[in-house]
């Protein structure tokens, strides 16, 4: 059975960047879980800030953005 990658697409709250956080629903080695938030580590300026991921879902097929972070 394949693992289904989710996708959301992020903005982090210091400096401003779009990103994309993809990630294995009930899992992750990339951040800290919290129900449907997540502590994540935004990839340009590196400061943890906590997101809703189940909010912010786009279409791994469709959707595209420079940043991502998480599995592929």
């Amino acid at each position: 059975m394949p693992h289904i990658i989710q996708l959301s697409h992020l903005k982090c709250k210091k400096c401003g960047v779009d990103f994309d956080y993809s990630y294995l629903p009930g899992g992750s080695f990339t951040s800290i879980r919290l129900g449907w938030t997540r502590l994540i580590r935004c990839p340009n300026c590196k400061h943890w800030s906590v997101f809703n991921v189940w909010n912010t879902r786009v279409d791994p097929n469709t959707h595209h953005c420079e940043l991502r972070v998480g599995p592929s």
